[in-house]
């Protein structure tokens, strides 16, 4: 069975198939290897799997794509986290601009983009990404992110620039 996860920092999701059918869905908090530990996706991992009666040992693939795996120091303690509980899968772990390329152009050539929490745009040649313009996070960039929406809107609100009757008297 294949095992694969859509992560940014808000959630994960985890989608199990076996022979391209839908097994299972769940979801889990988000992981980001730049703010969590090895030992706390671990944990957070267990936790819900167990729960959810993941079969473990029965995972062959899994393929994490997730938030700030951009080189192999992020992705190898994702890699080992998952390891823990997936023993017998072999595990790839990649950026989640990677994820959405693949899961938007699948093997041709195109334009990817997130828009989430955070917001991220790549070129894709059908395998890899080729290009794309460096994220400056929510504090300076992320244009088009639920951040940069959410601050436009407080901004916009306190600047007065919504109709009158929006405001108290």
């Amino acid at each position: 069975m294949k095992l694969v996860a859509d992560s940014g920092s808000t959630k994960t999701d985890w989608v199990l198939l076996d022979k391209q059918e839908i097994v299972k869905s769940i979801n889990t908090i988000g992981f980001n290897p730049l703010y969590h530990s090895e030992a706390f996706i671990a944990e957070e991992c267990r936790k819900v799997f167990d729960v959810e009666e993941m079969p473990y040992s029965e995972v062959t693939e899994l393929f994490y794509y997730g938030a700030s795996v951009w080189d192999e120091e992020k992705a190898a303690k994702i890699r080992r986290a998952l390891a823990q509980l997936f023993r017998h899968a072999e595990i790839e772990v990649e950026h989640d601009l990677l994820g959405a390329a693949r899961a938007t152009c699948g093997r041709e050539a195109g334009v990817a983009c997130i828009i989430g929490t955070g917001s991220n745009t790549c070129l894709f040649d059908g395998s890899n990404v080729t290009d794309n313009v460096t994220n400056l996070g929510y504090f300076v960039g992320d244009e088009g992110s639920g951040a940069h929406l959410g601050k436009a809107l407080v901004k916009a609100y306190f600047y007065r620039n919504f109709p009158l009757r929006w405001y108290p008297r």
